[in-house]
């Protein structure tokens, strides 16, 4: 490995851009290869094949019809070369897809260089079949006539060029999908686990998308083949006739019989068999040509397992160019290499943290403030840019004046009515008195023509409604039509289009930015010989706790009605949880003398605690329903002993007293009885006492109520 060297005092480090576009033209080379392979394929069907050998060997006739197939393929790598993305195209709604997709320069630029690669194709095959020339040679008493097998040809792959530009565009074929992958359940101390893209190789990812580029084929070139000739027959036989006729005339003698087409094109049904499969051949070209420049540009920024700056003299200044950059492509493979760096490159990540004595400041503090404007910019789409504030008006001196003011004031007196010929003169004014003196009169104009439209429209008997309230009512009751689809956002295109970014998303870059800033803070601890990474940590944690707070709140607030579609928020989601849970742990110490608040660090707490869990000191205990209580009875006597009481001497009070009791004990069980029967009627039911104590004293007065207690006692 090549040892970094300081970086020079005045010479500018080398852009990251440039070892970006190295490594892209490399990639770029190995898809070429394989596409030439195709084109070798493509030479090879659709060639004599006369003679076996020949027709396959690539240094003779084969490999020239090669390289002229080829050149359609480049057309295509052109094309998206000029147009690459990162991200799929994120638009809230189907009206915003179609305008954002074919209401653009780059539409115009897919179609002219898809009917450029699709006309060259055709120009190739019929170039090397015998029987497709321009013309088709009489005998000594007929005259050459215009062959019209190859004008059909052109005309089947041109619409067959048309239908797969609107499929580039709707697809996005253009766009760089970066896929981003989920933390791993359980901590594991491999490299290729921790990585935030799971990519298999190239070749793997290849296999798996041939089949679907086969079927995709053989359906379009299948679908063109049974539109092209109605389309043909009923729109474009006599234009394409006359344009082929128009260059024929230039190479040969054709008589006047060939001004018009006539009868039915004399094709035949093999050479509709030829077509069609000629066509499979050029749809399977387009779709092999797009797949495998974007797989192959889909690779980790590294070359023989060093990060792509590890080249340049001042690689740690080479990568902060990259982390600036305002073109999205270079800025997402320099977040991901500093992410690769901060899982695998130890020493790397010295050199960026011992890099303190540059002009601008230290280098970590100057990478970790481009990872935090990344977030940033995440926070400001989702709160909208901050409130202008009202500016002071600047008060002007006026200039002494060396002459008094001009009367504006009319010296004669006006009429109380205005003439005929003033108010026929009146709108002629308006001619003079403007820079744009047609706006007044056709505004005026447009205004009520469009008043008087509402007007008409409004249903009989409805109530009198401004223009602008009917224009808002007809565009509510659209969106509730049946066509109210495409034109309604939904939920779920709305979150990602505000978290990820519009008119793309770009996951990646945010989940490389919380990786690489955590990785490298939390390896600070060992590595950082000078301290300087462990001030930073504070406002990592403030932008991370923001960012995850407000990202769950507006997930929160817009998601009813969401299914699925946003698992690639739910992971930035996770991983901003789980970068904040790793700083809390490795710097609890250190963050309060830092600079980080109570407040604060008590806020980041509470945000790496997921929604759904809820501490159980802080859960209420479920009400139990309240059981009936039974009725409570007074007693009189708290033991039998006290309720035998005392004898007299003759026995004559324990006598009285029981039979006076057992008199009174009947009469209280007869009413309880009759309640009960009517509570069960009320259906009301009360449970019974299990034993009858003595009952209360209903009757005998207050004096034989004083004998008995004085008894108890």
């Amino acid at each position: 490995m090549s040892t970094l060297t300081a970086p020079s005092a005045t010479a500018p480090p080398r852009l990251y851009r440039r070892f970006v576009t190295s490594a892209l033209h490399k990639r770029f080379v190995h898809a070429a290869l394989l596409s030439l392979l195709v084109a070798l394929g493509n030479a090879f069907w659709l060639g004599s094949n006369q003679d076996l050998f020949w027709s396959w060997f690539p240094f003779g006739p084969a490999g020239i019809k090669a390289l002229l197939f080829f050149l359609s393929s480049l057309l295509i790598f052109t094309l998206q070369i000029a147009t690459l993305r990162i991200g799929e195209r994120t638009t809230t709604s189907p009206l915003a897809t179609f305008r954002a997709s074919f209401l653009s320069a780059a539409t115009v630029q897919t179609a002219i260089l898809y009917l450029m690669s699709g006309w060259w194709f055709t120009e190739a095959y019929i170039w090397s079949a015998p029987d497709l020339g321009w013309i088709t040679r009489g005998a000594h008493n007929t005259p050459d006539m215009l062959n019209e097998r190859p004008i059909f040809f052109r005309l089947y792959a041109l619409i067959l060029a048309v239908g797969y530009a609107g499929c580039h565009q709707y697809r996005g074929w253009s766009s760089l999908r970066i896929p981003i992958s989920k933390l791993p359940a359980t901590p594991s101390a491999d490299a290729k686990a921790q990585d935030t893209h799971a990519l298999l190789p190239v070749q793997t990812r290849i296999q798996q998308q041939l089949i679907t580029a086969l079927r995709r084929s053989a359906l379009a070139s299948l679908i063109t083949f049974i539109v092209a000739p109605f389309i043909n027959g009923l729109f474009l036989r006599n234009i394409f006739w006359r344009i082929h006729l128009a260059v024929a005339k230039l190479f040969y003698n054709l008589s006047r019989a060939n001004a018009h087409p006539i009868g039915y094109p004399p094709l035949g049904f093999a050479y509709l068999l030829r077509c069609l499969f000629a066509g499979f051949l050029l749809a399977l070209t387009w779709e092999l040509t797009s797949m495998l420049l974007l797989e192959y540009l889909c690779q980790e920024p590294t070359k023989s397992g060093l990060p792509l700056s590890a080249a340049s003299k001042d690689a740690n200044g080479t990568l902060l160019t990259g982390l600036k950059a305002k073109r999205d492509v270079v800025r997402t493979f320099a977040f991901w290499e500093l992410a690769i760096i901060a899982q695998r490159h130890k020493d790397r990540r010295k050199a960026i943290f011992e890099d303190i004595e540059r002009p601008t400041g230290p280098m970590w503090t100057q990478m970790m403030q481009a990872g935090l404007n990344v977030l940033q910019e995440l926070q400001l789409r989702i709160t909208g840019p901050p409130a202008a504030k009202p500016g002071v008006p600047e008060t002007v001196k006026p200039l002494p004046r060396l002459l008094p003011e001009m009367q504006t004031q009319s010296i004669f007196a006006p009429d109380s009515k205005p003439s005929r010929a003033e108010r026929l003169a009146s709108p002629l004014k308006q001619f003079g008195s403007t820079m744009q003196p047609w706006h007044p009169p056709i505004e005026q104009t447009a205004k009520q023509v469009e008043t008087r439209l509402l007007e008409y429209a409004k249903p009989a008997g409805a109530e009198t409604k401004s223009p602008s309230s009917l224009l808002e009512s007809w565009t509510t009751e659209l969106r509730q039509s049946r066509l109210g689809w495409f034109f309604n956002s939904t939920n779920t295109a709305k979150i990602k289009a505000t978290i990820l970014g519009t008119p793309y998303g770009n996951a990646a870059v945010l989940v490389d930015v919380i990786e690489a800033l955590t990785k490298m803070q939390v390896a600070s601890l060992t590595e950082d010989t000078y301290g300087k990474a462990t001030p930073t940590v504070p406002d990592t944690v403030r932008t991370f706790t923001k960012t995850l707070n407000l990202i769950e709140d507006y997930v929160a607030r817009n998601k009813q009605g969401v299914v699925g579609g946003i698992e690639e928020v739910e992971i930035i989601i996770e991983r901003l949880r789980a970068s904040l849970k790793e700083l809390l742990s490795a710097f609890q110490v250190y963050l309060i003398d830092q600079g980080l608040g109570i407040a604060e660090l008590n806020q980041a707490k509470k945000a790496i605690q997921a929604p759904s869990t809820i501490p159980q000191s802080q859960e209420k205990p479920k009400s139990k329903p309240k059981p009936i209580e039974s009725r409570n009875e007074r007693k009189l006597f708290q033991s039998d002993k006290q309720r035998e009481g005392s004898r007299d001497k003759d026995g004559r009070r324990k006598d009285h007293n029981a039979e006076v009791n057992g008199r009174r004990g009947s009469h209280e069980i007869e009413d309880v009885g009759e309640r009960n029967e009517s509570h069960e009627h009320g259906r009301l039911r009360l449970d019974a006492p299990s034993a009858w104590t003595l009952p209360r004293t209903t009757t005998g007065g207050p004096l034989f109520q004083r004998r008995e207690m004085e008894h108890v006692r």
